[in-house]
């Protein structure tokens, strides 16, 4: 289910929208235009998996 986005990463449903338009790039699919407006400025920075080590190392 690309589009159902939730747990400790997702703190908001703008974090969500964004989480949601980065999967589907990496999966190569389009993103409807009428939601282009979540992807704008997206780039592959790496900032969920540094927060999911984050989020671990100070659980652990």
């Amino acid at each position: 289910f690309l589009g159902v986005m939730s747990g400790p990463l997702v703190r908001s449903s703008y974090r969500a929208g964004r989480l949601w338009a980065t999967a589907m790039r990496k999966k190569g699919r389009e993103i409807p235009a009428h939601l282009a407006h979540i992807a704008e400025g997206i780039q592959d920075s790496g900032t969920t998996r540094q927060e999911a080590r984050t989020l671990l190392a100070h659980h652990a």
